[in-house]
């Protein structure tokens, strides 16, 4: 079925003139505003060999700058393409300033190397420094404008959607929150059946980008994604547990014969070894300060319902272990008295007042750090499953066993980017995607993530 925009009316005039978005447009917006980039990144460099040498710099300092220049713009360009900046008509306000940060970061140790190898000793360090902060301002002032013109002007990105009923819903309901802010209109839904409708619709110039839910066979998503590719769509697929396992896949070759190859899906011993400094590093340094907030929220616990303040249960862990998990109670203490294990719906009346609070913001999950001292846990893994579900999902989905090729976690991409109630299939693929991308620095990713999902995650 075709769904009706619900965009406002387009205006008129120049307005919609340079709303028009076409390729050739689009590059060159993006040509200037890499353009107006490099010419603020030497401006930096100007202002400080001013501001170094109080309006007066010596021509013996400023040739030195002038020789390194090419290699400086050129680096910059590097950079630019690694951070994404050229792409910054997809990126968030914080996205931005993270990746010029990052790049400001890069720059100075580059212009640092350049100079050196170059025996440029007269371009002064100090230049470089003060030319960092030019150019996180700068650069920071430039990108915020373009990015609320951006917000401003450009029109909402027409969008195809092909899947079953359930799914199509499912993800019309989630994308609800996030259309205005990202300006995208999912303006046109099919079911599978409809191959020449979502044919006649992604071929049609007001439309960008599409949207292949999991449902659809191997064959269909093929040939939709071809049919994408050939008319310049935008593809979003959301991946069944197979296409997320050949995420970074190695190839090999025998002959002519290209070959994919995909690991175990675990982590090897050296890996598991770091992993494991880690956790225990990071442990003993929080659980100190943690211990005062500890003691507050146990006391807490105790005034606000009758019961213990912990408490503990069976969960598994790799290779399918059992452990006893401890977490604050944040539930009445008979609260599975007469439903038996049961997954916490989103408004569970069993939660306590001040369990709700908790569970907001993961304070609950504290006491957990001592699983994890114990090695039962991982500060970052797969949320940890009682014995009965862990059976039973087993049993009714396909590749669940994969997830307890590592440790539980306290958190990871299913706690930071789920809920309570988050389905077990989604689960699962969080927590493929997280063995499949594992790396001390990703773990160390998702520790500062969640602090930053608990603050934006409401009541």
């Amino acid at each position: 079925m075709e769904r009706k925009s619900d965009t406002p009316n387009k205006p008129q005039g120049f307005i919609r003139t340079i709303r028009q978005s076409t390729p050739a447009r689009n590059n060159l917006i993006k040509f200037f505003v890499i353009f107006i980039d490099l010419a603020l990144i030497i401006v930096s460099y100007i202002i400080a060999f001013f501001t170094r040498f109080s309006g007066e710099p010596p021509a013996y300092n400023i040739s030195p700058f002038v020789a390194s220049l090419p290699l400086i713009a050129l680096s910059f360009l590097v950079y630019a393409d690694i951070f994404g900046l050229l792409k910054f008509y997809r990126m968030s306000h914080r996205q931005i300033i993270t990746a010029i940060l990052k790049l400001v970061f890069m720059q100075v140790l580059t212009t640092s190397t350049i100079t050196f190898f170059m025996r440029e000793f007269a371009f002064p360090r100090s230049v470089i420094m003060i030319a960092a902060v030019f150019q996180t301002v700068l650069l920071s002032g430039w990108n915020w404008l373009m990015m609320v013109l951006r917000d401003r002007f450009s029109e909402y990105t027409n969008a195809v959607v092909v899947g079953s009923q359930e799914e199509t819903g499912t993800l019309t309901e989630k994308m609800a929150g996030i259309s205005k802010t990202e300006k995208i209109n999912l303006k046109y839904i099919f079911t599978p059946g409809e191959k020449t409708k979502y044919f006649n619709a992604i071929s049609k110039p007001n439309v960008k980008m599409a949207f292949l839910c999991a449902g659809l066979s191997e064959d269909l998503k093929m040939e939709i994604l071809l049919h994408c590719m050939n008319h310049h769509r935008i593809v979003y697929l959301v991946p069944e547990v197979f296409e997320i396992a050949l995420m970074h896949a190695d190839v090999r070759y025998i002959d002519d014969t290209p070959l994919i190859l995909m690991n175990h899906m675990s982590l090897s011993f050296e890996q598991r070894l770091f992993k494991r400094v880690f956790d225990v590093a990071a442990t003993l340094v929080a659980l100190p300060l943690l211990l005062p907030l500890l003691l507050a929220v146990a006391a807490g616990v105790k005034l606000s319902s009758p019961g213990k303040a912990l408490y503990s249960q069976e969960r598994v862990t790799s290779g399918g272990n059992v452990y006893r998990i401890y977490k604050f109670r944040t539930m009445r203490e008979d609260a599975e008295l007469l439903t038996g294990p049961v997954i916490s719906p989103a408004n569970d009346d069993r939660v306590t007042p001040f369990g709700r609070f908790l569970r907001r913001y993961h304070i609950d999950e504290f006491p957990q750090l001592i699983n994890v001292l114990r090695g039962d846990m991982s500060l970052v893994g797969p949320r940890s499953e009682r014995p009965y579900f862990v059976e039973r999902f087993s049993r009714d989905i396909d590749g669940y066993g994969i997830r307890t090729n590592v440790k539980a976690g306290l958190t990871g991409y299913a706690q930071i980017f789920g809920n309570y109630d988050t389905q077990p299939e989604l689960k699962l693929k969080y927590d493929i995607l997280y063995i499949k991308n594992y790396s001390l620095l990703l773990d160390v990713k998702l520790i500062l993530q969640t602090f930053s999902a608990i603050l934006r995650r409401k009541a």
